[in-house]
């Protein structure tokens, strides 16, 4: 096999590497409900807080989206550098899993400021 040709194996690899690892790195947005689930599970007339669930269950999904998102965004970098020299027919997952992969960094940095602004309310104020 020539030189060219395992090039474009390992491109439509990592292309579909890329893929992969963005769709993957949506696992962030599944703490929304979860934690919208622990706010609203209070029941009335208790007196502890519920923001620990509800950040907890932020906090986690969005911490085990994130390592697969920044592995998309890279294999997307390198993908798309080779991709001025070869064709790439994998293309679209590329892009695919670039996109997921943003989605999931951008909702992992709004959920984190979410969860500063939240804790550092209920320091504050006690609620």
């Amino acid at each position: 096999m020539n030189a060219d040709a395992a090039t474009k194996i390992k491109l439509l690899e990592d292309s579909q590497k890329c893929l992969a690892f963005g769709l993957i790195s949506l696992v962030t947005l599944l703490g929304v409900p979860f934690s919208i689930m622990a706010m609203a599970s209070r029941e009335p007339g208790r007196s502890d807080n519920p923001i620990f669930g509800f950040c907890f269950c932020l906090a986690f999904f969005s911490l085990a989206g994130l390592p697969c998102a920044l592995l998309a965004m890279v294999a997307s970098v390198k993908v798309r550098a080779r991709e001025r020299e070869l064709w790439n027919a994998a293309r679209p997952y590329r892009i695919v899993g670039g996109l997921c992969a943003m989605l999931a960094l951008i909702a992992s940095f709004i959920i984190m400021a979410l969860i500063a602004f939240m804790m550092l309310n209920s320091y504050l104020y006690g609620g």
